[in-house]
């Protein structure tokens, strides 16, 4: 009796979504489930076939100046048409593309090309992605409806990252990008099915939900410099924990011993388990808070995250635990940052640069990617450890939050 009931529960809490909401998640949750893996595991793919850090590096570097132009051809297009399935599929098609040059990559020239056409894809997806949610949440808050999205991806990521490394290790290598290719085709066909509803979704939304986010705006908010600059730094260290964090693990730090590759994975799954679990919750209670409460949020989590990973690096056996209560930090500063920062995003910008608003706030995770695993490539192959990374991600995000209290509130 009690399965059952659960699953009613489920599917009730469920159903309080509108229908296009809960399109959009799946998408989402697809969309996510085959780039966890890509995202998370790649750098160790190519670091077991012989890469250096500096070489991995550059392909995420590469693949994040490629999405600069496509975020920003993105965003004009979003500005003038309602036909928003079109990116979805054609950043679908290029996501499949570059997971087939992936598989063949045997040297750095097809993992440069394969990390260009993610960079192309996600520039085309995410602006896109991101763009429909207010016009498909009515009457759902715009900060619930972008916690219930990015639950979603939550889910997805960790399920890519989980079973795409059990695949890797018993399977074949490169299993995470045949999982992307599938996850892509069945996008295509949930957006395919339901293109026309999508299109008149959006038309009979949009003016309604742009009054709701004051039509009459015609300048950027006084305080979106310092608002885009927090953003830009939360997306390095999100980036950097992304690509760096298992690096670094895998070749130890100044007195840390080096971590086998399963422990390492173990530990990036624990993360997207707190981030699935902890997503919703912080979500709907920073949807309760004033607008920059999720940033601020996220910049200390980050902040004490990032010395405790420093601190690591000195240590040996106790290291561990300094890695784990990082790791907690990050997922609170992750779940707490990525459904504000596009809420805050989209309320600062005028009313007819929405679509550019949110290529610039994807640009801005993209821009993570310019020079973080690049810059931290070379330091670790340098020294051999990231130590000197962290302490200054540390004390930028610290330095931004004092500044953000001081000059806004």
């Amino acid at each position: 009796m009690v399965i059952p009931n659960k699953f009613l529960i489920s599917k009730i809490w469920w159903s309080q979504f509108p229908f296009h909401l809960r399109l959009i998640t799946k998408i989402r949750f697809f969309a996510s489930f085959g780039a966890g893996g890509v995202i998370y595991l790649t750098s160790l793919i190519f670091n077991n076939i012989g890469f250096s850090a500096t070489e991995i590096g550059l392909g995420f570097t590469i693949s994040a100046i490629i999405g600069t132009l496509t975020r920003f051809l993105t965003g004009n297009y979003l500005n003038k048409t309602t036909k928003i399935h079109i990116p979805l599929v054609i950043s679908s098609l290029i996501s499949i593309a570059a997971s087939f040059f992936l598989i063949l990559a045997k040297d750095i020239y097809f993992y440069i090309i394969g990390q260009a056409l993610i960079g192309s894809a996600a520039g085309i997806y995410w602006p896109t992605a991101e763009f429909v949610v207010p016009y498909f949440c009515n009457p759902i808050d715009t900060r619930k409806a972008y916690a219930l999205v990015r639950s979603s991806e939550a889910l997805g990521i960790f399920l890519g990252v989980f079973i795409g490394g059990f695949m890797n290790n018993f399977l074949y290598l490169k299993s995470i990008f045949i999982n992307d290719i599938f996850c892509m085709l069945t996008i295509i066909f949930l957006i395919l099915r339901n293109k026309i509803s999508i299109k008149n979704t959006l038309e009979n939304y949009q003016k309604k939900a742009l009054d709701l986010t004051k039509s009459y705006q015609e300048r950027w908010n006084k305080n979106s410099i310092l608002i885009i600059i927090s953003i830009v730094l939360i997306t390095t260290s999100l980036a950097l924990i992304q690509v760096t964090l298992p690096l670094d693990l895998v070749k130890g730090g100044v007195y840390r011993e080096v971590i086998n590759e399963k422990l390492i994975s173990l530990i990036i799954s624990f993360q997207l388990i707190l981030l699935l679990i902890l997503q919703w919750p912080i979500g709907s209670w920073i949807s309760k808070k004033g607008k920059l409460f999720g940033l601020k949020f996220s910049l200390i989590n980050f902040s004490i995250a990032s010395i405790l990973l420093f601190i690591s690096s000195f240590l040996n056996i106790r290291a561990f635990y300094f890695v784990f209560v990082a790791i907690i930090l990050i997922s609170l500063g992750t779940s707490s940052f990525l459904p504000a920062s596009t809420d805050i995003v989209f309320s600062i910008a005028p009313t007819n640069k929405k679509g550019y608003a949110l290529a610039l706030l994807s640009q801005c995770f993209a821009m993570g990617y310019f020079f973080g695993p690049f810059i931290s490539g070379r330091v670790l192959d340098s020294f051999g450890y990231a130590s000197i990374i962290w302490v200054c991600i540390s004390f930028l995000c610290l330095s931004m939050f004092t500044l953000i209290f001081k000059k806004i509130f």
